[in-house]
C-alpha cells in the first residue's frame, strides 16, 4: 500500500478521527483524505501531468497535509522547499528540477517576489494561507470533487513521489530522488520498529523539506495515528505541546535535544509519563549528553539511528541493547546490508575505521540531473554515503562522522566530532564546533569556536589547558574563539558549511 492510499484506507477506518493538529485548528482523517482530493483533481485540471514537479514554499502549517498527498494522488513529484530558503536557493531550485506549479504560503510571497521569477519562470503559483487556498489560479476547493481521482500513478513504485533538496557541506542544494516504493517500504518498517498504533500522538518539529519529517507524517498516517504540527522552537512552548497534547513519540537531532536540555530550559523541569520512545538521528551524540537526557527522560524508550537522505535509514539500536552498546547506532534494519570499507575498497575489520556504505532497500535511484555526481556516490546496488564509521566484533555500527569534514593536522586525519566531543566535557562548555583555522598561516590549524554556559566564564587558555590534558598532540586547537551560538541548519543541526 503506498503512502497517499494509507491516507485513504484510515478515511474509511478512521474518519473522526484527528489526523493532524496544527496550532488551534485540526483535519480529521475524512477532511484530510478529502481536501488531498481536491488537491489532486484541481492539479490534473491544470495540467500537471505525471511525474512533473509541483513545489511547496511554506512554514510548518495545517495545509501542507493535502498539498502533500494530493500532489502524489495527481501523479506529481512533489518538491517541499526549505522554508528557511532564500531567494537564491528558491530560484536555483525552481530552475533546477522545472517546478510546473507552486504551492506558496502567503508569507513567502516577498521572498518570491524577490527571487525575480515572476518574470523569468513558467511555473505557476498558488498562493495559500490558514484555512484558504487561493492566489492567481483561483484555486477553489468547492469546485473540485472529494472523491479520489482515477489514476495509477505508481506501476511498481519506481516512479519519484518526491524530490528531497540537500546542500550537504558544499555546493548548490541537489535533489535526491526518493520513490514511492522507498516511501513505502520505510514507512513500514519505521511502524513496526517504533511499535506505532493509533493511539500515538507524534510531534513534528521539523520541517517536511526533511526526510524525517515525512517518514512522521507517513508513518502516522499507515497506522492511524495523531501528528501534532509545532510551529514554534521555543522549549517552553515545545515543553506545553508535550504535556498539554500528551505526546507519545518525539523525533529530533541531537543539536535539538542538546537545545532542549540547556541549564534554564523547562524542559529538565518536567516529567513526561506520556513520551513512550524518542528516536535520534544525524549527528554523533556524545555518551555524557545522552545519559543527561535519559536522566530527564527515565521511563522514555530510546532508539538511536543512522541514516541519509541518499538511502532513508540505515540502522537501528533498540532501546534494550543501549545500556550494553554506548555510542552505538545499531544493526542494519531488515533489507538492508551495512559494510565499512577503506580507500581501497576493502572491507574493514572490526574496530577499524572507513566509508560506510549501505546496500539493499530504501536507496535513492540518484540525484536529479547530476549523473556525474551520482555516479560518485551510487554505485551498482551500493550507496557510498561519504560517512565514517565502525563495527564492533558484533556487527554493530558506530557513526565517526563526515568523511569530507575530515581536517588534517601534522600529518594526521583528524575528526572534528572527535575534538568536539572531548571538549564538551569541560564544565562550563555548552556547545562547540571545531573547523579548519583559516585565519592561520599554517594550512592545518585546527580552530575552536566554543559557546558557554550561562553564567561561566572560560578563557582560551582554560580550554588549551583542558585539551593538551585529553586530546593528543595533534587534535589539540591552535586557536579558541567564544561565540554566542552556533550556525545552524533548518533543522538544528550544526552548518559546518558557515563554519
Amino acid at each position: 500500500m503506498w503512502v497517499y492510499e494509507a491516507l485513504t484506507r484510515a478515511a474509511a477506518e478512521l474518519p473522526d478521527k484527528v489526523a493532524v493538529i496544527g496550532g488551534d485548528r485540526q483535519y480529521t482523517y475524512r477532511e484530510a483524505e478529502e481536501a488531498s482530493n481536491q488537491v489532486a483533481r484541481f492539479l490534473m485540471d491544470h495540467g500537471i501531468g505525471r511525474g512533473e514537479r509541483v513545489g511547496i514554499f511554506s512554514p510548518k502549517c495545517l495545509e501542507e497535509i493535502p498539498l502533500l498527498f494530493g500532489a502524489m494522488k495527481a501523479g506529481a513529484v512533489f518538491v517541499h522547499l526549505n522554508p528557511h530558503f532564500k531567494e537564491e536557493q528558491l530560484t536555483h531550485i525552481i530552475r533546477d528540477c522545472g517546478i510546473r506549479l507552486l504551492f506558496l504560503h502567503e508569507s513567502k510571497q516577498r521572498i518570491w517576489a524577490k527571487s525575480g521569477m515572476l518574470t523569468e519562470s513558467d511555473c505557476q503559483v498558488v498562493t495559500f494561507g490558514a484555512g484558504a487556498v487561493h492566489g492567481e489560479l483561483g484555486f477553489h476547493p468547492e469546485a473540485y470533487s472529494v472523491l479520489p481521482p482515477a489514476i495509477d500513478c505508481t506501476g511498481d513504485g519506481s516512479e519519484p513521489a518526491a524530490l528531497i533538496y540537500t546542500s550537504g557541506s558544499t555546493g548548490r542544494p541537489k535533489g535526491i530522488i526518493v520513490t514511492h516504493r522507498i516511501f513505502k517500504d520505510a514507512t513500514e518498517i519505521s511502524a513496526r520498529l517504533l511499535e506505532n498504533t493509533r493511539e500515538d500522538r507524534i510531534i513534528s518539529v521539523s520541517p517536511f523539506s526533511f526526510d524525517g519529517a515525512l517518514s512522521q507524517l507517513f508513518t502516522a498516517v499507515h497506522v492511524g495515528a495523531t501528528l501534532v504540527l509545532q510551529e514554534s522552537l521555543f522549549p517552553k512552548d515545545i515543553v506545553k505541546t508535550l504535556l498539554e497534547q500528551r505526546i507519545t513519540g518525539f523525533h529530533a537531532v541531537p543539536s535539538f535535544w542538546r537545545m532542549l536540555m540547556q541549564r534554564h530550559s523547562p524542559f529538565i523541569k518536567q516529567r513526561y509519563n506520556e513520551l513512550r520512545y524518542v528516536t535520534i538521528i544525524g549527528e554523533s551524540f556524545p555518551a555524557k549528553e545522552l545519559a543527561e537526557l535519559k536522566q530527564v527522560l527515565p521511563d522514555t524508550k530510546f532508539y538511536m539511528m543512522y541514516g541519509t537522505t541518499e538511502a532513508f535509514r540505515s540502522t537501528c539500536l533498540l532501546p534494550e541493547e543501549s545500556a550494553d552498546r554506548p555510542g552505538s547506532v545499531g544493526k542494519p534494519l531488515p533489507g538492508v546490508t551495512i559494510r565499512v570499507v577503506n580507500e581501497a575498497g576493502q572491507d574493514c575489520g572490526p574496530e577499524e575505521e572507513g566509508e560506510i556504505v549501505h546496500e539493499g532497500v530504501f536507496i535513492s535511484p540518484g540525484y536529479w540531473n547530476r549523473p556525474e555526481q551520482a555516479a560518485r556516490v551510487f554505485r551498482g546496488s551500493s550507496l557510498y554515503t561519504g560517512d565514517l564509521g565502525k563495527r564492533d566484533a558484533d556487527g554493530y555500527l558506530y557513526f565517526l562522522g563526515r568523511k569530507d569534514m575530515l581536517l588534517k593536522s601534522m600529518g594526521f586525519r583528524v575528526s572534528p566530532e572527535e575534538i568536539e566531543e572531548a571538549l564538551l566535557k569541560l564544565e562550563g562548555v555548552k556547545e562547540v564546533a571545531v573547523t579548519r583555522d583559516i585565519a592561520q598561516d599554517q594550512p592545518d590549524g585546527i580552530k575552536a569556536l566554543v559557546v558557554c554556559e550561562e553564567g561561566i566564564s572560560l578563557d582560551s587558555d582554560a580550554v588549551l589547558r583542558y585539551s593538551r590534558r585529553h586530546l593528543p598532540h595533534y587534535m589539540i586547537p591552535r586557536r579558541v574563539e567564544f561565540v554566542r551560538e552556533l550556525p545552524r541548519t533548518a533543522n538544528f543541526k550544526i552548518s559546518r558549511s558557515q563554519l
